[in-house]
């Protein structure tokens, strides 16, 4: 770091320090994939890929999602059956160690120096957002991983003025789209850019580029295909309604105001070096103003501008919005990095102290998993409860389970009932869809709750929807009084908080 700091010669990290730090980056994202506890969202995205490899997404069961993360994961529901939840939480580990390499590789492209591009892509994964997104299984990593593949191509496109690869990269942005919404923005910043960008772009390459947006987004017309009402309630209706609803229900729909929600990203920012990051850049960019016309940094700053729209679009705010904002900050922070080396050298070592001083509120809840694993690893021990759970219903005769948490579930080896794939997020605003639509697209719903005494499941788990402090409507509640109602009897997991129904 020091001969960094001091000259301009320290930028080849050879090959055993890369192989090293590679190395030390896979075990780091596939422990804490371990160690990560389970987020409240992950029951959608785990209920996605298990029932995708059996049933029609959109038609046979409902997704509140772009279906292409859904329909890549679903394989792992195939090929590691009793370990399903674990596949896929390394699944995404690694998905979030490709990105880091594109995301470093395209900063090479872009002449970086070696130094420089693996620096930035180390402070870029210390973020908060980045630690969480990579030890969950959510769609983000796989849109990152996606964006970042396009943005590689981006720049080699730009390099070489080459028709093929501005469509190579359009297709990238088509599939991250296709993988999660709030990249959408990312992507038109991208075309904005290349129409602006002259003899580098145009509107020819612009043409191209969308081109193969059009292309890469193929999975959103063959999920709306599949099921064009399930489509349009998954992807788009449940999105911009139920959130709003359900905040109103619990009495907290102050929390989903504008400045809450830029009160929410400057928070979620700091946690790491990218607002350090971003303020850097600013200055540097104004220091520099009209002496510097690479393509490359005019690039980072039109998909960082979109990347930052896309982050502020979903309701409400949430750490892994900020997941477009990562590699383009990646790109400005490689370039600001090499402009350092002609920095006065005080300037220089409080730049990056500052960012290698920001990483530590990144890094914190990653570090406090780990220090938690000695009592046990939430996720082996979600995989030995769902074990227990199969054997014991599989005892009283019984070969399904109906539950709200459908990913503490699926390792059961039971048959989970579909009308549940959204996890507790459909049931829980229920009263704002129609009974009837519900059946029509096999949701759940507390108004559609009698439609079970046509064949009642052998068992219904419940205790993990019980509400928090913001929100603590409780949407297992009606399933433990038709549980009692009919009869069942209710036996307690061995994690002390879930709580079995079994039907005599």
């Amino acid at each position: 770091m020091y001969r960094f700091i001091s000259t301009a010669r320290a930028d080849r990290p050879g090959l055993p320090v890369a192989g090293l730090i590679v190395a030390i980056l896979a075990l780091w994202f596939l422990a804490a994939a371990i160690a990560a506890p389970f987020d409240h969202d992950e029951s959608q995205y785990v209920a996605g890929a298990y029932f995708s490899a059996r049933l029609t997404i959109f038609r046979d069961f409902a997704y509140l999602q772009p279906p292409l993360h859904a329909w890549t994961l679903a394989p792992l529901s195939l090929w590691a059956p009793g370990h399903m939840v674990l596949a896929m939480r390394l699944a995404t580990a690694l998905m979030a160690l490709a990105s880091l390499g594109l995301i470093a590789v395209a900063q090479r492209i872009a002449g970086i120096s070696r130094f420089s591009a693996t620096l930035a892509t180390l402070l870029v994964a210390a973020t908060a957002a980045f630690q969480f997104t990579a030890s969950v299984v959510r769609n983000d990593m796989l849109a990152t991983l996606l964006a970042s593949a396009a943005m590689l191509i981006t720049l080699q496109a730009l390099r070489r003025c080459n028709g093929r690869h501005w469509i190579a990269a359009g297709i990238f942005y088509g599939l991250a789209i296709a993988t999660k919404l709030n990249f959408a923005p990312l992507g038109l910043a991208v075309g904005l850019f290349v129409i602006t960008a002259g003899g580098r772009g145009g509107m020819r390459a612009a043409m191209l580029l969308a081109f193969g947006s059009i292309l890469g987004m193929g999975p959103l017309l063959l999920g709306w295909i599949a099921g064009p009402e399930g489509f349009v309630y998954g992807v788009l209706t449940y999105g911009m309604t139920a959130p709003h609803a359900w905040y109103a229900a619990n009495g907290a729909a102050h929390e989903l105001g504008g400045l809450e929600k830029a009160t929410d990203l400057l928070k979620y920012l700091w946690k790491g070096p990218a607002l350090a990051a971003l303020l850097l850049q600013a200055a540097n960019r104004f220091a520099m103003r009209g002496r510097v016309r690479s393509p490359g940094r005019r690039l980072a700053i039109w998909m960082a501008a979109g990347a930052l729209i896309g982050a502020a679009l979903p309701t409400p705010t949430q750490i892994q919005y900020l997941m477009p904002l990562l590699p383009p900050l990646a790109l400005a922070l490689g370039y600001m990095l090499d402009d350092a080396r002609h920095w006065p050298q005080r300037l220089r070592v409080g730049a990056i102290t500052l960012m290698c001083v920001a990483t530590i509120p990144g890094m914190l809840p990653a570090i406090r998993d780990f220090a938690a694993v000695r009592h046990g690893a939430p996720l082996l021990q979600a995989e030995a409860n769902a074990h227990w759970l199969g054997r014991l219903v599989r005892a009283s005769g019984g070969h399904a389970v109906l539950t709200l948490s459908p990913h503490l579930a699926v390792d059961s080896g039971l048959a989970i009932d579909a009308r549940t794939a959204t996890g507790p997020f459909v049931y829980r605003t229920g009263w704002t869809i129609d009974p009837a639509k519900a059946r029509r697209l096999h949701m759940l719903a507390p108004a559609t709750l009698p439609d079970l005494d046509r064949a009642p499941p052998a068992a219904i788990l419940t205790g993990y929807e019980n509400g928090t402090r913001k929100l603590p409507l409780r949407p297992d509640e009606s399933l433990i009084r038709y549980a009692l109602r009919r009869g069942y009897h209710m036996v307690p997991m061995p994690d002390g908080v879930g709580r079995l129904y079994l039907r005599d």
